[in-house]
């Protein structure tokens, strides 16, 4: 049913009456979940209860350097998206451009199929915040510092590096069919980490764990809920 309603909101363009009012209602629609959610974790009606995972992550007592393994993966592919996207806005004027949002603009298959990842991330949040520890995590057998988990790292580099149309015309390929090839590898790499996640023994953080670990602090929480949502008015309204 999600799919279909997915299918049915992508053939509206974006910045058309329709397109808004379809978004909205799946803003809507997530936000209500997510409500049903939260009341549940506090025992209220109506809500809906899900059991609490049995101990959070990292581990405690786990050194910067176990942590930072556990996470490299996510991190790795929230910068490779971050450069592809950026190179994708600099390109030139005559070459296509690859960004997520020309080619969901370009594509309704492609359209369909991020409103369907933007609305899974959505209820997502509210299921991880849903199944937050009920207890504390167990302690790492490699001691380490209990303090901050991560320090602060010292900028390394020089004044900095400007990226024009011609570097990024020669980094990214000028065809939209490699463009549509990379998003959709990014799901599939995002699908990889999440089984390599669950089947290393908690060496490395899931989805869901790493989702908690970055947005405990309540300005990253408030930050990614902002993020989100202007991104899907972004891709699928405006």
């Amino acid at each position: 049913m999600l799919g279909a309603w997915c299918g049915w909101v992508s053939g509206f363009h974006r910045g058309t009456a329709p397109a808004r009012i379809t978004w909205g209602i799946s803003l809507a629609a997530i936000v209500a979940v997510d409500l049903l959610l939260w009341r549940g974790r506090r025992g209220l009606r109506p809500g809906v209860r899900l059991e609490p995972v049995a101990f959070g992550w990292p581990p405690t007592g786990a050194r910067h350097t176990t942590v930072l393994a556990g996470v490299a993966p996510w991190v790795t592919l929230a910068l490779v998206v971050l450069v592809w996207d950026v190179l994708g806005l600099v390109t030139g004027r005559h070459t296509a451009h690859l960004t997520i949002s020309a080619l969901t603009e370009t594509f309704r298959t492609l359209n369909a199929a991020m409103l369907l990842v933007w609305v899974s991330v959505g209820i997502g949040y509210g299921v991880m915040r849903a199944r937050s520890p009920a207890g504390p995590a167990p302690t790492s057998p490699v001691s380490g510092s209990r303090g901050r988990l991560f320090s602060p790292l010292p900028l390394i580099g020089a004044p900095g590096l400007v990226l024009t149309a011609p570097v990024a015309g020669l980094l990214l390929p000028n065809n939209r069919a490699a463009g549509v090839a990379f998003w959709l590898g990014v799901v599939g790499a995002a699908l990889v980490i999440e089984v390599m996640a669950r089947r290393s023994g908690g060496r490395v953080a899931n989805a869901e764990q790493f989702l908690r670990l970055v947005t405990t602090p309540r300005a990253a929480n408030a930050f990614a809920v902002v993020a989100w949502t202007y991104a899907g008015y972004h891709l699928f309204a405006h």
